[in-house]
């Protein structure tokens, strides 16, 4: 075997690589849907159940709680269009009064939980976007 042969072969099978990689890393950008709202998400839980899904809304009945070794949660309630949904999300007491307020219009990446008195939380695991009210 000459080194040019085993030079055209290695590229012959190389090169579709790149393009699966490519395909692959798009498909599920190409195949995902709308983001659910949260009338979806409480109409038919068992699809989202212990799913992680992003939901936009806006941020109301904002608290704040303290909890063991400096954790606080940041109770709320997410509402869009659609319908409201009570929330939690975990942080550091030391910069939480800063992360969320009222009216705040946010997207989290949170997983559905469905509690035994029938009704749904968030639990927040990111806070992907936050746009502040205007001082209206």
């Amino acid at each position: 075997m000459n080194w040019c042969y085993i030079l055209r072969m290695r590229k012959r099978f190389l090169f579709p690589i790149p393009i699966v990689l490519a395909l692959g890393l798009m498909a599920p950008i190409l195949w995902a849907g709308s983001p659910p709202d949260v009338a979806s998400l409480l109409e038919k839980p068992d699809a989202y159940q212990s799913q992680v899904v992003r939901v936009t809304g806006t941020v109301t009945n904002h608290k704040i709680r303290r909890g063991a070794e400096n954790k606080c949660f940041q109770l709320f309630t997410l509402e869009d269009e659609s319908g409201s949904i009570r929330a939690v999300h975990g942080a550091s007491c030391a910069g939480v009064k800063n992360v969320l307020r009222d009216r705040d219009v946010v997207t989290v990446e949170a997983r559905l939980e469905w509690t035994s008195d029938k009704s749904g939380f968030l639990r927040v695991q990111k806070i992907l976007a936050k746009v502040a009210p205007s001082a209206e």
